[in-house]
């Protein structure tokens, strides 16, 4: 149990840490590359508007300047006439600078984005001339790509160590309460244990002096029961919570059920009727799921006016083991306190009965231990259900 909880808290620590590092990172790209194609797209218009001062000074459309940077990153230059005819050398435009219908785009070109201005030039109120300025963001694109890379293979390292650290962190944090929750255990285990040789020699004692006052002795006899009750059901239950984990198998849940159901019925004059239990399989502990039943009859004793129907069935990929008593039901904002220990629904009646209200308690941690669940709701015309979920097999 521990360990799981142990586990879930280094995975949300790591999870926090992965959903901040992915917000920041998604961030800087997104600002980075925005920054980096604003940078391109200033660089070309003021090119361009170098160019555009030129035919301006000369007063009609001349070619643009000669660049001898041999470079991806050079600025192409051209100048078209408003009938769309290139000014200059043919042979040294390259074919895809040519005036586009928006100021500013972008074209895929040999695999490689590149960005295109287009500006008019205007003398006395009338277009003379287009100038058009490109080049490729190869470089803009491959930085942006290195950044993203390295913000991924940083934010995997970050988790990773994310992880350790929530683990050892986890592991101290949990230590406390695990010592606590051990300590407890072996507490009720350990008291529960030695009240039983005591409890044993003092019911012989008992039994002499019912030979002489049977009313008193009977009396007695009965509080050594609920006493010698009382502790078993509390070993059991620390075993369930503090013992090691279960070894489940697939299991025919029929055995069990009827093995429980006719313990039960000898030991406590239960009537219950089983039915539809057979070729129902379920990972379980037979052991274990027969100690459970042992609670849940003994529940129907006390409680569920003798007698009760049990049946088996698959749902959604779990069996489900249904009790169904005819007793007066329990109130439905009852049912989550009902697996309390010591919990009775009427305090007043509890030694008349004989019940400690660890019935269902004990119950709920030998099934969680078996990796199920148990549940209550109310039976058709009265009483209470008691259904006990377990992974099927």
């Amino acid at each position: 149990m521990f360990r799981s909880l142990r586990v879930r808290i280094a995975l949300s620590h790591a999870l926090v840490l992965l959903v901040i590092l992915v917000a920041l990172g998604v961030t800087l790209q997104y600002v980075l590359a925005r920054t980096l194609d604003a940078s391109v797209t200033r660089q070309l218009r003021a090119s361009a508007d170098g160019v555009a001062e030129r035919i301006s000074e000369a007063g009609r459309p001349v070619a643009p300047p000669d660049s001898d940077v041999p470079s991806d990153a050079a600025t192409q230059l051209a100048v078209y006439t408003p009938a769309g005819v290139l000014v200059g050398e043919h042979a040294e435009t390259p074919s895809w600078l040519h005036p586009a219908t928006e100021p500013v785009a972008d074209l895929e070109v040999s695999g490689q984005r590149v960005r295109v201005v287009t500006a008019p030039v205007s003398i006395g109120g009338q277009t003379v001339a287009w100038v058009v300025a490109g080049r490729s963001t190869l470089a803009e694109d491959d930085l942006v790509h290195r950044v993203r890379m390295l913000l991924l293979a940083g934010s995997l390292l970050a988790v990773i160590a994310s992880l350790a650290a929530g683990w050892w962190l986890a592991g101290r944090a949990v230590r406390p309460v695990e010592r606590a929750y051990e300590a407890r255990a072996a507490f009720a285990a350990d008291a529960s244990h030695e009240l039983r040789t005591p409890l044993t020699f003092i019911r012989q004692g008992v039994e002499v002096l019912a030979a002489n006052d049977p009313a008193l002795g009977h009396q007695v006899l009965g509080e050594v029961d609920y006493m010698a009750g009382l502790s078993q059901r509390l070993l059991l239950l620390a075993r369930a919570e503090g013992g090691p984990a279960l070894t489940l198998a697939p299991v025919a849940v029929a055995a069990p059920i009827r093995e429980a159901a006719e313990r039960s019925e000898r030991a406590l004059g239960l009537h219950l009727d089983v039915d539809g239990v057979d070729g129902v399989t379920a990972m379980a502990d037979t052991t274990a799921l027969e100690i459970a039943l042992d609670a849940v009859f003994e529940n129907v004793a006390r409680h569920g006016g003798g007698s009760a129907a049990v049946c088996a069935r698959r749902d959604d990929g779990r069996i489900m083991i249904d009790v169904a008593d005819a007793g007066p039901g329990l109130p439905r904002d009852l049912h989550g306190r009902a697996f309390d220990r010591f919990f009775r629904a009427d305090p007043s009646r509890a030694r008349e009965t004989g019940g400690a209200g660890l019935g269902l308690a004990l119950t709920r941690a030998w099934i969680e231990a078996q990796h199920g669940d148990v549940e209550l709701s109310e039976t058709p015309g009265g009483g209470l259900t008691v259904s006990i979920g377990l992974p099927t097999a």
